[in-house]
């Protein structure tokens, strides 16, 4: 991850950035310290240990992969006034997400879920719906009901106020 994270929220969606890609640093580092333990030459002794030490080093850099993902979302969340920036893992990499928390939202009575309502839309963007329900929890219709209240409750506040461009941290 660089020191930017560019993003583009709006009051009434979430928005949930790349994952962070551990296993590439992970390879990295193995590709280093192998590197070093060729300078080891053919001592058995030294090449075990240097193995043992990689092997005990991958949860250790994912726990600090994950620590500089907290403290990068503390920085955004800082710099980003009625936003939270949370840290979920997503097969077992750290996922930044960013939610508007102003303004209380729009209330949904989950027990008058009656009306019915057909919508066509692209196939593309029904797969990008499910995606971005299963991530955060919810099943399709409530994650599309939750966003339709949002915005009209959008709407209804500002004229749709955004946030686009690059945070610095």
């Amino acid at each position: 991850m660089s020191g930017r994270v560019a993003a583009r929220c709006t009051t009434a969606y979430a928005v949930i950035a790349d994952t962070m890609d551990i296993d590439s640093v992970l390879q990295e580092v193995t590709r280093i310290a192998e590197s070093q333990l060729r300078v080891a030459g053919t001592d058995p002794a030294a090449l075990a240990a240097g193995e043992a030490i990689l092997v005990a080093l991958e949860p250790a850099l994912r726990l600090a992969a994950s620590s500089l993902a907290e403290q990068a979302a503390a920085e955004i969340s800082a710099q980003l006034p009625e936003h939270s920036v949370d840290v979920v893992l997503s097969e077992g990499h750290p996922m930044m997400v960013v939610r508007h928390a102003g303004g209380g939202g729009a209330t949904i009575n989950t027990e008058d879920l009656d009306a019915r309502m057909t919508v066509r839309l692209p196939e593309d963007l029904k797969e990008h719906l499910e995606t971005a329900a299963s991530e955060l929890g919810d099943s399709v219709n409530m994650f599309v009901v939750r966003a339709l209240a949002g915005s009209t409750e959008a709407l209804k506040r500002s004229s749709r106020s955004t946030f686009e461009g690059t945070i610095e941290t």
